[in-house]
């Protein structure tokens, strides 16, 4: 109960100041819209039919707009003073990983709540549709997991901004060909069935880094 309870205080915390700023929803909203716009410029210049490549372009908004908020996520918490503070307070630091995994994974769902119904207009192709949730919940799932990791080792850093989407990237280019793949898919009338396979890759994902960044999230917060 003690762990809950201090995972809760911490989200209600990031929350609480997200309410008041909305630094990180507004900039991953901003962003992903102008990755959205620009990319269906550019692809109807190009291409035929947009909707081919739609899944990538909504990936590829997600994994830059993610970028940035999982930045801010911790830069502001070493900006104010404020991880040091948790690291002194007497909690389980797996808690402080899980909280802050937990609040990402919030503020990027937000973001991407209200960037589909834009990129349903925009693409012109349904992405507000059930089943693509759950591609949706395994995808941003693990991009806050590996994200909140690697934010933590790039906070103690200088050349923080850049450093993120160097590590981050690459680490999830798995995760995000599968989801591109199960989007599209679906997207084609295949069915949950017709994407088992780019399904599980995303859970076994999934399973493997949160568990790997619930592991080693406190010997990163404290080197």
């Amino acid at each position: 109960m003690s762990f809950l309870r201090t995972t809760w205080a911490l989200v209600a915390k990031d929350l609480a100041v997200e309410r008041r700023t909305r630094e990180s929803l507004n900039v991953m909203f901003i962003f992903s819209v102008m990755v959205v716009v620009i990319l269906n410029f550019a692809f109807e210049l190009r291409v035929e039919n947009v909707g081919q490549v739609a899944p990538g372009a909504l990936w590829v908004a997600f994994a830059f707009a993610g970028v940035l908020g999982l930045n801010r996520s911790l830069a502001r918490e070493r900006e104010n003073g404020c991880l040091e503070g948790l690291m002194l307070a007497p909690v389980d630091r797996n808690a402080i990983f899980v909280a802050k995994a937990a609040a990402n994974l919030l503020f990027m769902a937000g973001a991407e709540a209200i960037v589909l119904p834009l990129f349903t207009v925009l693409f012109g192709v349904n992405v507000l549709r059930p089943d693509l949730l759950i591609v949706l919940l395994l995808g941003t799932l693990g991009l806050a997991a590996v994200g909140t990791l690697l934010a933590a080792l790039a906070v103690h850093t200088r050349a923080r901004d850049v450093l993120l989407p160097i590590l981050l990237l690459p680490v999830s280019v798995p995760l995000l060909i599968a989801a591109a793949k199960a989007t599209g898919g679906l997207l084609d009338g295949a069915g949950l069935a017709g994407v088992a396979g780019w399904l599980q890759l995303l859970g076994v994902y999934d399973a493997v880094f949160v568990a790997v960044s619930y592991l080693l999230f406190e010997y990163v917060l404290e080197e």
